[in-house]
């Protein structure tokens, strides 16, 4: 099986946009909590033990935490964050 050969300017063409693709999720993903560039704090909750340590946990794997209200009911969601808006965030 043959591979398709791509010309230098067709690559430089997808790098660019692999890479502005890549600075817009990472622009997506640090609007999602407050202590993170771009992010803002609409507000708090009181939550259970079981749910703090849930949330605990995916910031300790580097992953912002979103919520959303379904039918009366907050679901927490982890999402991955880059490496370097979680540097900057975390000092």
């Amino acid at each position: 099986m043959s591979t398709k050969h791509i010309s230098q300017r067709e690559a430089r063409a997808l790098k660019r946009r692999v890479a502005q693709l890549e600075a817009a999720e990472d622009r997506r993903r640090n609007c999602y909590a407050f202590d993170w560039p771009g992010g803002t704090h609409i507000g708090s909750l009181s939550a259970d033990a079981a749910s703090l340590a849930k949330v605990d946990i995916a910031r300790r794997l580097k992953h912002a935490v979103v919520c959303t209200a379904v039918n009366g009911i907050i679901q927490l969601y982890a999402l991955p964050i880059s490496t370097k808006a979680y540097e900057e965030a975390m000092g």
